[in-house]
């Protein structure tokens, strides 16, 4: 098994078999996201209070029953789906095991350990609130005075569990190919909710989007030979209600006992749209629209999932979900919308076609490649807003610091970039107005002091300014009446008038939630660096960043960004709000930010494999126990000494090249001529190794360490040979710089590097690679990657 690591820290986990796959993949999240992994267990059992603070969520996991439904979901498994699970499992408690930890776990307590049944808990964490039954209770608790169709409108304003996702099919891409672009819409959290993987093993190489603590990719994924994407279908599938205090939810996954991790595996098989298709019979919530193509061309858009049919308040069987095949020269957009008459069977309320309709006019522009999907999914054009703007263009006799407001207004090209001051100002009006609609007499009965059940969990839902916020569009060019809206606005913009400019950036900051928040407990030091940040787009643009009206923060939006190509997987871009990493302060916790909030976006392609041979070399991956007395020979001879080595038995090698071959930051390869093996190289990652503590690390770099053996065989080849391993150390596009740092007494090696071009660098004492060896006078030097001419 191996874990090779892009420039951003995304592991490509390799193994020879599905099970072991399982495992590494556990085992390497637990490396990346312990803290993550450890809160979401906890959640899932019910007991996260156990970290300190606040236990309110517990009361909720009880009533709504995570843990029993999780245990049951595994149990209705079938066979090869628990083993599947239990190795993930398994490789979590290795990570674990082996020292796997995170800065917000010292000295905190941690009942229990990780169960077979803990990833189905963990899904089930992820989407026990994600449907509409907190907006029921909402509903059911306003009082009866409130208008029916103002009722109506704040009903739909669910929390931002939205998403964008389209397909384009191959008449329609510059490349011939289908493709698709997504961006899954949920509160910003740090660490971030999906964990960018990749996945291969003899029968399989996929790579896409899992949750932590899930093994498999599950919304978001690309095996070479289709690729899917998901949004919300915003349908009706759950009954609730509060009997004696107690919640009680009623879900398919809890009427039948199945939490659709039968589809996982084959999700992960999948080579074409139809077995995709096939792959999601065995989904069950959350009700997803997915967009799926494949390389034949065929494009799918279908919901999946279980919807119950209702009939005097039972539920009598399951609803027919609809499908669509996509023709190749057509497009289809899902961004939580009604798409047809067909969708009327899921729910009666779904998101405005606001998205929809201006993703899909963007892509009307001409043929589409990756990065013209990509900058679809950076659209900041405010497309929601157009009524208030109307209202506020045709207001007369106004004072004068109001009149010029609405001129500058007037020349606003409609653009919610962060550093747009009329976006600032369109922004404070609408908070303005929204704040005089919640205090107006004829919301009083919306007024609701607090949800019936688990207040702190369900608050969000309660937030009125956010309701009307959602609903300001169709309370504007329709209010009901007793609402002078006309009236409302003037005082609102005579209220922005007199204050600063302010462009919209300083309005909307990057705002991820910490789950020691969550708990009522500190957070500061354990946020990313870019907390903070101006970000444009808003709740209706296509870059949906909403935020909490009133305040400057954005707290939830795109997750994820991605674009799938069908043609060449290579060419796919994906980037995530923060990163790989999921402790503050490590390389990779927030290194993709300003990649996710440009669109910009990163390439998924892993690593590059090594390559079969150029001229007479190639490279062969060490095998402990066979190579060991090889190495043996080698490490014991005079010429030697700096290898620290000499003292070794043969049984000692064998053990240490197994340690380092079980390392995900380490390789080590035999470099072959005609087949005869002349030398070793291994490298390392000094964002991980304590060697990249003692010289200033940079995105990119790749720890070498080379042996060449006293071998008359490559008399003569030395340029060659190096000329060879350069290449196949920067094949890999993600580094950047080769780092050696060999002794400083073995002048040859320093003499070697600096014949080569490398740059020397400090001069310092590093430690050992292993404790019973003496640290050594390290001098670095580095590499470039060559120039492209």
């Amino acid at each position: 098994m191996s874990v090779r690591r892009d420039a951003y820290g995304v592991p490509h986990v390799r193994a020879g078999s599905i099970l072991e796959l399982a495992h590494e993949q556990g085992r390497v999240t637990a490396r990346d996201r312990a803290w993550q992994l450890e809160v979401e267990r906890l959640r899932g059992e019910g007991r996260v209070g156990a970290l300190g603070g606040s236990g309110a969520w517990d009361a909720f996991a009880r009533d709504v029953d995570i843990e029993g439904t999780a245990r049951r979901g595994f149990d209705a498994l079938p066979g090869e789906s628990q083993e599947f699970v239990a190795a993930y499992v398994h490789g979590v408690r290795a990570g674990f095991a082996e020292g796997a930890s995170a800065p917000e776990l010292v000295g905190r307590p941690r009942p229990g350990s990780w169960q077979v049944w803990t990833p189905l808990a963990v899904f089930l964490v992820q989407h026990v609130l994600f449907a509409g039954f907190p907006t029921r209770l909402w509903a059911r608790s306003v009082g009866p005075g409130l208008d029916p169709r103002l009722a109506a409108l704040l009903g739909v304003g669910e929390p931002p569990h939205g998403s964008n996702a389209f397909a384009v099919g191959g008449g329609r891409t510059t490349t011939r190919s289908p493709l698709i672009g997504a961006d899954p819409h949920r509160v910003f959290e740090s660490p971030g909710i999906y964990q960018q993987v990749g996945l291969a093993c003899d029968e399989l190489d996929v790579v896409g989007l899992a949750f932590p603590g899930v093994p498999g990719v599950q919304h978001f994924g690309h095996t070479g030979h289709v690729a899917w994407a998901v949004t919300n279908a915003m349908a009706d599938y759950q009954d609730v209600s509060v009997v004696g205090g107690r919640l009680r939810v009623r879900t398919p996954t809890s009427e039948l006992g199945d939490v659709g991790f039968a589809a996982l595996l084959p999700l992960l098989r999948a080579r074409t749209v139809a077995d995709v298709d096939a792959a999601l019979e065995h989904w069950v919530e959350p009700v997803n629209n997915v967009l799926v193509a494949d390389t034949a061309g065929r494009v799918l858009h279908r919901v999946a999932g279980r919807v119950p049919v209702r009939r005097d308040g039972e539920w009598v069987g399951w609803a027919e979900l609809p499908q669509i095949e996509v023709a190749a020269d057509a497009v289809v957009v899902s961004a939580n919308d009604r798409t047809d008459e067909r969708w009327d069977g899921l729910a009666d309320r779904f998101a405005p076609p606001w998205r929809r309709d201006r993703i899909a006019a963007l892509l009307d522009a001409g043929p589409v490649g990756v990065a013209g999907a990509a900058a679809v999914l950076a659209d900041e054009h405010d497309t929601a807003g157009g009524a208030l703007l109307d209202l506020l263009l045709g207001l007369r006799d106004l004072p004068s610091p109001s009149a010029a407001l609405v001129e500058r207004l007037r020349r606003w090209d409609r653009s919610m970039a962060a550093g747009s001051v009329a976006a600032g100002a369109f922004a404070a009006v609408r908070d303005a107005l929204v704040a005089a609609v919640v205090a107006h007499p004829l919301l009083a009965p919306a007024r609701v002091a607090a949800p019936p059940v688990h207040g702190e969990v369900l608050a969000p839902w309660w937030h009125l300014p956010t309701r009307v916020a959602r609903a300001l569009p169709e309370l504007v060019a329709d209010p009901p009446a007793g609402l002078d809206l006309e009236e409302l606005a003037r005082a609102s913009l005579a209220q922005v008038a007199a204050l600063p400019d302010q462009p919209w950036g300083d309005r909307h900051r990057f705002t991820p939630v910490h789950a020691l928040a969550d708990l009522g407990l500190d957070a500061a030091a354990h946020l990313p660096s870019v907390a903070g940040s101006p970000l444009g787009g808003d709740i209706e643009c296509v870059t949906a960043t909403s935020s909490v009206p009133g305040t400057d923060m954005s707290i939830s939006g795109p997750v994820a960004r991605l674009v799938w190509d069908l043609a060449d997987r290579s060419r796919s871009r994906w980037a995530v709000p923060l990163g790989a990493g999921g402790s503050a302060g490590t390389p990779h916790h927030d290194d993709q930010f300003t990649a996710w909030k440009d669109a910009t976006l990163l390439p998924v392609t892993p690593p590059a494999a090594v390559p079969a041979g150029t001229g007479r070399f190639s490279l062969r991956a060490v095998g402990p126990a066979g190579d060991a007395p090889l190495l043996h020979g080698w490490f014991t001879e005079p010429r030697a000494a700096f290898w620290g080595m000499g003292m070794r038995s043969v049984e000692e090698v064998a053990a240490i090249y197994g340690w380092i071959h079980e390392q995900d930051h380490l390789t080590a390869d035999l470099v072959l001529l005609d087949g005869r093996p002349v030398g070793l190289v291994q490298t390392y990652d000094p964002f991980v190794d304590a060697v990249g503590e003692h010289y200033d690390r940079r995105p990119g770099d790749l720890g070498v360490h080379l042996f060449l053996a006293d071998d008359a065989a490559r008399a003569g080849t030395t340029a060659e040979l190096l000329a060879y391993l350069v290449a196949h150390l920067f094949a890999d596009p993600a580094v950047r710089r080769l780092v050696l740092e060999p002794d400083v007494a073995n002048t040859k090696s320093v003499a070697l590097l600096r014949r080569l071009g490398a740059e020397l660098g400090p001069v310092t004492t590093v430690p050992a690679p292993l404790p019973d060896l003496p640290a050594k006078t390290a001098q670095f030097a580095f590499l470039p990657r060559p120039v492209d001419r």
